[in-house]
């Protein structure tokens, strides 16, 4: 009874573990989520009691499908400060990041076209690609990001999408360099194929200095750039937004309203507000200061604990870093051992469409705080070294 798509949708393995171990106590680095501690609540509350005292009517009537045009203005400004040529009318308010994925899945996939991704690649994104019966094309992945040597071959044929998250990519943590950047921008448009960008971090970012979106770096009429305020406002309020050419936008927009009819009309002011009265930079200070230390206690633990045994990556922002065990082992079966012991992660096959990557596996640093990072990182590596031995 159920249409031939669903036999593609399965259950997230993150949202499994998540589930699975709500009830018990594990220190978890697998998790995508925030510290909610860092939370600015009281903040947001305050600015909820403005908004519904001033204008409740209009936060708690439907709203246009495109979103809350101060928003909209809003977030073009910041996004012209990234390198992105935005206009109002080129942004899209979506219900978070993974709504602005999917719409546009929906826009450019029929069953059975193509999607060039990275590999490893964001579990959610091959989710959102899985539901509209999308075939993959696998680029590796390096330190300096997504293998553009090897992007001509996958674009010969004409795949009809080519998705990337050049910074501080899900999984792995690893930035795409500019020159990498800007061969995936122009060999893009040569051979047709859209462009959907997942800058879902662009804010965490620890070291360095911000590079242009590849969106910026050449003309590509189905170009998608899409991002969110769950990693530097708050992920309930589920408020993200798309950039693109104004006529696909004004398609998409069709798309979203078929979707959810908008956006919450009460979170959008909300998040607007917190924006416009200037609270957003020091609220991403902090949360960059909080989160680059919990890296660096990740990175020492690794070092300390497991260097010669195992790799890992070393992420100059985001949320994540990845390990790579010996070959032939099944970081699955590290998981179970792992789990005994109080510990959780993501083994890399989830993020893998033809599940490879089995000795792979992702360790979120931002969840958990540094004591308990270094009591988890104690056990993985008792764990890992009794599992090898």
């Amino acid at each position: 009874m159920l249409a031939r798509r669903m036999s593609r949708v399965a259950p997230s393995a993150i949202m499994e573990l998540i589930k699975t171990t709500a009830a018990g106590d594990y220190i978890s680095f697998a998790s995508g989520l925030p510290d909610p501690a860092l939370y600015p609540v009281e903040r947001l509350r305050q600015i909820g009691d403005e908004v519904l005292a001033r204008d409740g009517r209009g936060a708690l009537q439907y709203g246009a499908a495109e979103g809350y045009a101060p928003l909209r203005a809003w977030v073009a400004e910041m996004l012209r400060r990234r390198g992105l040529p935005a206009a109002p009318e080129q942004i899209l308010i979506t219900t978070g990041s993974q709504q602005a994925l999917d719409v546009a899945a929906r826009a450019f996939l029929d069953p059975g076209d193509r999607v060039v991704i990275e590999s490893p690649s964001y579990l959610a994104a091959l989710q959102a690609f899985d539901s509209h019966e999308a075939d993959y094309l696998p680029v590796p992945l390096d330190e300096c990001g997504l293998a553009t040597d090897a992007l001509p071959a996958a674009l010969a044929g004409g795949p009809k999408l080519l998705y990337l998250l050049p910074n501080f990519q899900n999984p792995t943590g690893i930035t795409m360099t500019a020159e990498r950047r800007q061969a995936a921008a122009e060999l893009a448009v040569q051979a047709g194929t859209a462009l959907v960008e997942d800058d879902a971090y662009h804010d965490l970012r620890y070291d360095g200095e911000p590079l242009p979106p590849v969106c910026a770096l050449a003309d590509n009429p189905w170009s998608v750039y899409t991002g969110t305020f769950s990693k530097t406002v708050a992920p309930g309020l589920r408020v993200g937004y798309l950039w693109g050419p104004p006529a696909l936008v004004e398609r998409l927009a069709q798309l979203k309203q078929i979707t959810d009819l908008h956006t919450g009309s009460f979170t959008q002011r909300v998040v607007f507000e917190y924006c416009a009265r200037g609270y957003l930079e020091p609220g991403i200070e902090a949360l960059q200061g909080s989160y680059r230390r919990r890296r660096d206690v990740l990175l020492e633990a690794l070092e300390q604990r497991l260097a010669g045994v195992v790799k890992w990556t070393r992420p100059h922002g985001g949320m994540f870093l990845f390990v790579t065990l010996p070959e032939g082992r099944d970081a699955g079966e590290l998981l179970r051992r792992a789990m005994e012991r109080g510990v959780v992660f993501v083994p890399g096959a989830s993020f893998h469409p033809d599940g490879r990557g089995r000795n792979t596996f992702r360790l979120n640093f931002v969840s958990a705080d540094e004591p308990k990072i270094r009591e988890g990182i104690g056990i993985l590596a008792a764990v890992l070294r009794e599992w090898l031995a």
